[in-house]
């Protein structure tokens, strides 16, 4: 099967990407009403963050608006989470505030961005985000924002070298036990995989794949050594075939990642749940966290001779 056309309609800041950096301003949590969605799976983890279930967090703090969900506001606008101008909940905060302003209204147009950035002092300032990262954010996926938070705060990723041995076995264990629950509900939804390569062909697909420590060191200890091609701008794994050579390390993306149309489910959804599980592991063994390309981690560790 001959790959998958590269998309011609590119995005209107394609060219020179889009500049944000948090000033921690508590702006986009205060003033004029809104809504803050929600999904079930941001109920459950902002419960859990609040002690409390998800059925009582629900009926305190959540109102139904249509068929959606949103945090509730004060009088005054200000998010139900917010105390002392500081979010309550940060570390378990919804996927919609941990992708500000990588909405698809605010990025839709050079006026919609505009008019965001005139009462948000950090949009059109700091970090560059190209239009992949863009496109990862705006599937509910904050990574390349925390990553270059962290890195501008001084926090940049440690050594994974320096990780324990045992360490990593624990972790590799409870990634697995993560793959295995992917492996189990995946069935349900009848996703069709073409088995064409296609999406592994980044340069005619047209997207990135982006991956975390974790899944990119499983990678590593379960692919070949030698790569099974010379373009660094590939996977180290994708053969000449067009098929994967690193089917049992394979990351997340790659496991979610469906071409054509998907009736029964949303993959980016399922990614996001399991994203934030790997995510999780992250801390509970303490591997520094770094979301990146996959063809970044190759560079470093499966570098291509051409």
């Amino acid at each position: 099967m001959a790959p998958l056309p590269r998309p011609s309609d590119e995005p209107w800041y394609a060219r020179k990407g889009l500049s944000f950096r948090c000033t921690a301003c508590g702006g986009c949590c205060t003033g004029e009403p809104g809504h803050v969605w929600l999904k079930e799976a941001d109920v459950k983890r902002l419960a859990k963050a609040k002690g409390m279930t998800p059925e009582a967090f629900a009926t305190l703090y959540v109102r139904r608006v249509g068929a959606r969900l949103s945090l509730k506001e004060r009088a005054n606008g200000d998010c139900v989470m917010l105390e002392n101008r500081k979010c309550s909940v940060y570390d378990a905060k919804p996927t919609a505030c941990s992708t500000f302003p990588f909405w698809s209204e605010v990025v839709e147009t050079p006026e919609t961005w505009a008019e965001t950035a005139e009462k948000c002092p950090g949009m059109n300032h700091g970090d560059v985000y190209d239009t992949a990262e863009i496109a990862t954010m705006l599937k509910g996926v904050p990574g390349p924002l925390l990553e270059k938070q962290a890195a501008a705060r001084g926090e940049g990723p440690d050594d994974p070298a320096d990780v324990p041995a045992e360490t990593w076995t624990r972790a590799f264990a409870d990634l697995e036990a993560v793959y295995a629950d992917l492996d189990r509900e995946l069935p349900r939804y009848k996703f069709v995989c073409q088995a064409s390569g296609d999406c592994c062909d980044f340069e005619a697909f047209g997207h990135r794949l982006y991956v975390t420590t974790l899944e990119a060191e499983y990678f590593l200890l379960n692919s070949p050594q030698r790569r099974f091609n010379e373009d660094a701008k590939q996977c180290p794994a994708w053969g000449p075939d067009r098929m994967c050579k690193a089917r049992t390390g394979r990351m997340l993306g790659c496991r979610t990642f469906y071409c054509g149309t998907n009736k029964n489910a949303d993959p980016n959804e399922i990614y996001e749940r399991y994203y934030r599980r790997i995510k999780d592991l992250h801390t509970i063994h303490a591997i520094p966290f770094r979301y990146a390309d996959v063809t970044a981690w190759a560079a470093e560790r499966r570098p291509a001779k051409g």
